[in-house]
């Protein structure tokens, strides 16, 4: 059975770099055998209901501006799978979750090709993208995670984002001192994480500390909730922990059952 992870996938820029977050993503995938297939969600592909990329041709997406050149000339042509997408259809369908598919959506943002870019160069492995529904509560979000169980014998599970995440409040320097509430936020969910506290975490809109000045908006922490529901055990172990540009905290979590 393959894990599901929440992944901090930080700038888009950081695919092209040699920081050592780059360098966790790269050596990730040792952790566990190449899956036949990823199911993606995006804190980038925001939607009402829940929706699944059902376009047979979808492209990579410059979804950013004012990065340099090179960015905007990376390549990275991964693949959709749209046997599979029929599978996930008819199993949300069986649980009485409505989802639809989309075959109007582009393709793959940088919430998603950024990041399997450094964990999977070539671009082998198939990736099932279903968006981030915004207006989910995070029981509802949790009982998406609960039915994309039944694919980790094959599947890797990973939302995409960033624990924390204030942009207006980063600084320029990368190695930037840590400001306290962004440590104060992220120890907070690390540690129910660790502890397997699901309510506590279902709950973070009450009891997180420090909330507003982390996630002025929350598209890039809710993805979290899928990985978590994809947990049978709801126990997971913080991995990459350490932080750039002073605000941005860089774990993955793990939850490996």
């Amino acid at each position: 059975m393959f894990p599901s992870i929440f992944i901090s996938h930080g700038s888009p820029y950081l695919c092209l770099t040699d920081y050592e977050s780059a360098r966790f993503l790269k050596n990730l995938p040792k952790l566990f055998e190449k899956p036949k297939y990823i199911i993606i969600v995006s804190a980038h592909w925001t939607s009402k209901e829940l929706r699944i990329l059902s376009n047979p041709n979808p492209n990579i997406i410059y979804d950013f501006y004012g990065f340099p050149k090179e960015l905007y000339n990376k390549k990275y042509p991964i693949k959709n799978d749209l046997l599979k997408v029929e599978e996930i259809v008819e199993k949300f369908n069986r649980k009485n979750i409505p989802i639809f598919k989309d075959v109007n959506h582009k393709g793959y943002d940088h919430g998603v090709w950024a990041p399997l870019s450094l964990m999977y160069p070539d671009a082998s492995i198939p990736i099932i993208k279903i968006s981030l529904p915004i207006y989910f509560s995070t029981n509802e979000l949790i009982k998406i995670g609960e039915v994309l169980q039944e694919f980790k014998n094959e599947a890797l599970i990973i939302g995409s984002g960033t624990l924390t995440h204030n942009l207006r409040d980063s600084q320029s320097d990368i190695n930037a001192p840590v400001v306290s509430y962004a440590k104060e936020f992220r120890d907070w969910m690390i540690s129910k994480v660790e502890e397997g506290d699901e309510n506590s975490l279902a709950g973070f809109l009450q009891r997180a500390p420090r909330l507003n000045d982390n996630h002025p908006s929350l598209e890039h922490l809710l993805p979290f909730f899928i990985v978590l529901g994809a947990s049978k055990t709801k126990k997971g172990k913080a991995l990459n922990s350490l932080y750039m540009y002073g605000n941005q905290a860089m774990d993955s979590i793990i939850f490996t059952k």
